[in-house]
């Protein structure tokens, strides 16, 4: 595929962080644990007020109702409190801290130790109940933070061995058996907490590492942009020496052809070469001062006020080719952001020409290139369609992701910088396969990222 060079990043500009540039985001472990939290206590609530109501009428146990139910309040109002706390963090877009879930934890170890201490301290089934609380601590927090959780636990446990307000049985016979079923009970609970907090809880963090390793991966390839930007910038600055030579000597040598008081000369037969090879010349000394601008000028512009001069220049590079293009009525008032969308689309079209002109022969002449702007639900697609050779299958599914050799003898950089400007503008490159033949090469971009703007790649150049 054919090279591209771009600019370096305008250093007024900085890098975006990870997660902005992942276009994923930020880890939001901490509230989905609060949240999993304020969840879980309603349902523990939900099964202790159960226990209380059938402990008697069922298993015949006499239960102290009044601190149970007063501890049950405390309980219900601290998860109301949590909720509120869910809210306010949900309109601010924050995050609870470590602190935050460590008193969390710690309300639930001493309410869970307040009841207990009523209902038969270390001899009550549901003492080992601490474990699952620190099962879940050990998920959400430091290991610091769950240390002083565990220490905190033994010391109720230990206290719970020495101090406690016995259970009253009516038939202390069942002793056993109500410890068995209490035993059961208490596993149950215990797998049921594990299961769907932690489980959860750890399919979350999953996800987050995923995010972050995608995030690793696109900064990368954003190194490699950026090297690539740093090489443009010491060619748009070495160039241009060069160019002012080869324009000086081109004027001359068209200057000398035209010139009819020189008679017939043999420079003469290059006269529409030398107009031609000047056109070019100041060609690339517009595209090398368009490198020098501020990308901050370059303000986003409509469709249909954009695209026709746009094709005119891309006219001027490639005179042996033919682009039609056509907009939507629905596209031409959309607003794009010309530097990086022109940028794209000169990749694809350069690749698209000599692809086109590497296929047509003195019996077949290809159709003109076609660019199709229009709009796609909320997205705006721009669509190139050439007949050329096409991409082979094995080479597609590597386009955009990683420079590659093509069968034209191209490296794949320029569609290297073409996908990542697409992906910065919230967008993404495909080709396809065109049914007369030859590839079609579809950009889609949101309507809200084709005006965006960029730190990277504000403009390409190709030599």
């Amino acid at each position: 595929m054919q090279a591209s060079i771009a600019p370096s990043p305008d250093p007024s500009h900085p890098s975006p962080p990870l997660a902005a540039v992942s276009g994923l985001p930020a880890p939001r472990h901490s509230l989905v644990s609060l949240r999993r939290l304020c969840w879980l206590r309603w349902a523990l609530l939900s099964g202790q007020g159960l226990l209380l109501a059938l402990c008697e009428s069922v298993a015949g146990i006499h239960l102290p109702y009044q601190p149970l139910l007063f501890l049950f309040v405390v309980q219900a109002a601290f998860n109301i409190y949590t909720v509120a706390r869910l809210r306010w963090h949900a309109r601010r877009n924050t995050m609870p801290g470590d602190a935050e879930l460590m008193v969390q934890m710690l309300v639930d170890l001493s309410a869970l130790s307040a009841i207990l201490f009523y209902t038969g301290g270390a001899t009550n089934p549901f003492v080992s109940f601490y474990l699952p609380g620190l099962a879940i601590a050990a998920a959400i927090l430091p290991w610091r933070l769950v240390a002083l959780l565990a220490g905190y636990a033994l010391t109720c446990y230990s206290l719970l061995l020495l101090d406690y307000v016995p259970l009253h049985l009516h038939n202390p016979d069942n002793a056993v058996n109500y410890h068995l079923a209490g035993m059961w009970l208490n596993f149950v609970a215990s797998a049921v907490m594990i299961a769907i907090f932690v489980a959860r809880l750890s399919n979350v963090l999953r996800q987050r590492d995923a995010q972050l390793n995608d995030a690793r991966e696109l900064l990368l390839r954003e190194a490699r942009v950026e090297a690539l930007n740093d090489q443009a910038a010491a060619v748009a600055h070495e160039i241009g020496t060069p160019l002012a030579t080869l324009a000086v000597i081109a004027g001359e040598l068209r200057g000398d052809a035209a010139d009819a008081a020189r008679g017939r000369t043999v420079i003469a037969d290059y006269l529409p070469d030398l107009r031609t090879m000047e056109q070019q010349l100041d060609l690339c000394r517009s595209i090398l001062a368009r490198l020098r601008e501020d990308h901050q000028t370059l303000a986003p512009q409509r469709v249909d006020a954009w695209v026709g001069p746009f094709v005119e220049r891309w006219q001027l590079r490639h005179p042996q080719a033919s682009l039609r293009a056509e907009v939507a009525p629905d596209a031409g008032p959309q607003a794009v952001d010309t530097a990086r969308v022109a940028q794209i689309l000169t990749i694809v079209l350069d690749n698209a020409a000599r692809s086109q002109q590497d296929t047509a022969d003195d019996t077949f002449r290809a159709p003109p290139l076609r660019l199709d702007i229009a709009r796609d639900g909320d997205a705006l697609l721009l669509r190139v369609t050439d007949h050329g050779s096409g991409i082979a299958p094995a080479l597609r599914g590597q386009l955009g992701e990683r420079p590659v050799a093509s069968t034209l003898g191209g490296h794949g950089i320029g569609l290297y910088l073409a996908q990542s400007a697409a992906r910065q503008l919230g967008g993404r490159l495909a080709w396809l396969d065109n049914p007369a033949g030859g590839t079609v090469t579809e950009l889609r971009l949101p309507t809200g990222g084709a005006a965006g703007h960029s730190t990277f790649n504000r403009n390409a150049f190709q030599p």
